[in-house]
């Protein structure tokens, strides 16, 4: 996040997390006692092995149990975490070596460069672990990754070794500018080889069968109740770690927990449309932009959607500046392509969306013309299909509106509403179970690949199968671009391409409306990677 304007916004972002102040409830002093902060959470946690996590409660837990090598400050800069410092490189940046810092995890065993040299091998071998291709080239550009995975290659291939207990040596296929960045992120985490031996298909999967070298360890987990938190004292850094205890309760309802806020019994929660006007005007009132980016997965399979001009009359009628201003209200923002506004700074400083163009304005007059010619070149003139949604803010908001809005708009059009919880939402996504799917991706690192390779041919993720020989050509040449600023513009290129034959549809980059007690600051929310980290997080007497 080097851009000056990445700058000003994370830092902005930062001080309204960390700084505020009280709300017309009082104090809610009652919520923690010196050394316990409870937050509401709307989502559970899904997984704690680092193989498999893939959504943000769980990335969240694990960032605070485990460590990697590097992490991010409050302004989102890279710093050291299990590592010393940053990687030496070699000069053709296809060497990485890190020496590894004195740690234990919390049986009182050191983490090991072996721990990193298991963790990776066993998810890079794993076809269930979906975020393997992240080793690969559609991510750090480990040698020999996409083989692995592909299952052409043996796991004690991957580029990766154990110098020694201190020094691991990672060899990349060819280089990648964004890789510090992703070793912050959990996939790239340490597993204890011994311990997940032990377990068995038992590891992770209750807190006794977890292992911490992080700051806190879990300690209970009620799984769609509460999860818990506690600090680990054979942490490396536990001089720092000012909070004793973090009791997050899982209340789907934010109704309730903005109540319970009132109340004092959570010092954390966050507010979705219909709370937000209630409590703006209160200190305790916070805003941030994430980097969640919302949009509309066609499935190309449905026979009507594969139709390019129904395609780009459905992405032209959704009247975002109406949906974000006065249906979110919580401060998330137009989407102006798929590649969210600050996620990376180029070359010229800028931010990537600052100079990128924009796509799918609402043009309500060119989305009639659309859908009747499309309608024509189908020989009907109705079309039924479903959209498939969560069935939580802000999703089902949006679904709502979206839903009244398009059929209000585009005559003979009638959306069958599929409400479900994210995991089912998730699944049906994998099976092809949908026709449109309203559906979301956070960014993994600070690269507009992060995105933009979401949509190549055969991604695990491109669950509406859309495939452009064109699109796959102009990210590959940017995979092996070595000059920034050419780099830069092929991926440019490339979201033009794509937004252009309307594979998706991005709608709307999501906001943060919170409630933060004033006696807690620390809490710090990041548009790349973990969502919130709370390492830092403290009681103020």
């Amino acid at each position: 996040m080097r851009g000056k304007f990445k700058k000003l916004l994370v830092c902005f972002c930062s001080l309204l997390m960390a700084f505020s102040l009280v709300a017309c409830s009082g104090s809610n002093d009652s919520a923690s006692d010196g050394t316990t902060v409870t937050l509401a959470k709307e989502l559970d946690v899904i997984s704690m092995d680092s193989s498999y996590a893939t959504d943000g409660s769980s990335l969240e837990a694990i960032h605070a149990t485990v460590d990697g090598l590097l992490t991010v400050d409050a302004n989102g800069n890279i710093i050291p975490a299990l590592a010393k410092d940053k990687a030496k490189v070699s000069e053709d940046g296809l060497t990485y070596t890190y020496e590894l810092r004195d740690a234990k995890w919390d049986n009182g065993t050191p983490v090991t460069a072996n721990d990193f040299v298991y963790a990776w091998q066993r998810t890079a071998s794993r076809a269930d672990a979906e975020y393997n291709y992240l080793y690969g080239e559609g991510g750090a550009c480990i040698a020999n990754a996409d083989d692995i995975i592909a299952g052409e290659k043996k796991a004690s291939e991957l580029g990766v070794k154990a110098i020694n207990d201190t020094t691991l040596e990672i060899t990349l296929s060819k280089p990648c500018a964004y890789f510090e960045s992703l070793m912050s992120f959990p996939v790239f985490y340490p597993i204890n080889e011994a311990f997940a031996q032990e377990k068995g298909d038992q590891f992770a999967l209750t807190p006794e069968n977890m292992l911490a070298c992080g700051a806190y360890k879990m300690t209970s987990w009620e799984t769609g109740s509460k999860y818990v938190l506690e600090k680990n004292e054979s942490y490396y850094d536990a001089d720092v770690v000012k909070v004793d205890k973090l009791v997050f309760n899982v209340v789907k309802d934010l109704s309730s927990s903005a109540l319970a806020f009132e109340s004092g019994d959570v010092n954390f929660t966050k507010l979705n449309k219909d709370l937000v006007d209630k409590y703006k005007d209160t200190d305790e009132y916070s805003e941030v932009l994430e980097g969640y980016l919302w949009y509309f997965q066609y499935n190309y399979a449905n026979k009507y959607l594969a139709n390019d001009n129904i395609r780009k009359a459905i992405s032209l009628a959704i009247d975002k500046e109406d949906l974000v201003n006065n249906v979110l209200k919580d401060g998330s923002i137009v989407a102006k392509g798929f590649v969210p506004t600050a996620l990376a700074t180029g070359p010229d400083g800028k931010d990537y969306r600052e100079t990128a163009d924009s796509y799918m304005g609402t043009n309500i007059d060119e989305a009639k013309k659309c859908w009747e010619a499309g309608l024509k070149e189908l020989g009907v003139d109705s079309i039924n299909i479903s959209m498939l949604f969560d069935n939580a803010d802000p999703a089902k908001s949006a679904a709502e509106y979206l839903q009244s809005s398009l059929q209000s708009t585009l005559d003979g059009l009638t959306i069958e509403m599929v409400a479900q919880e994210k995991n089912n939402r998730i699944e049906m996504q994998k099976k092809r179970d949908f026709d449109i799917s309203l559906t979301r991706w956070g960014p993994d690192y600070a690269d507009p690949t992060t995105y933009l390779y979401l949509m190549t041919t055969g991604n695990s993720y491109n669950y509406g199968d859309y495939t452009s020989k064109e699109y796959d050509k102009k990210i590959k040449e940017a995979s092996n671009e070595q000059d920034a600023e050419a780099r830069w513009q092929l991926l440019k290129d490339a979201e033009a391409i794509c937004m252009k034959d309307y594979a998706v549809a991005p709608i709307f980059q999501v906001g943060g409306a919170s409630l933060i007690s004033k006696n807690i600051k620390g809490i710090e929310s990041h548009a790349v990677g973990v969502p919130y980290i709370y390492k830092n997080i403290e009681v103020i007497k």
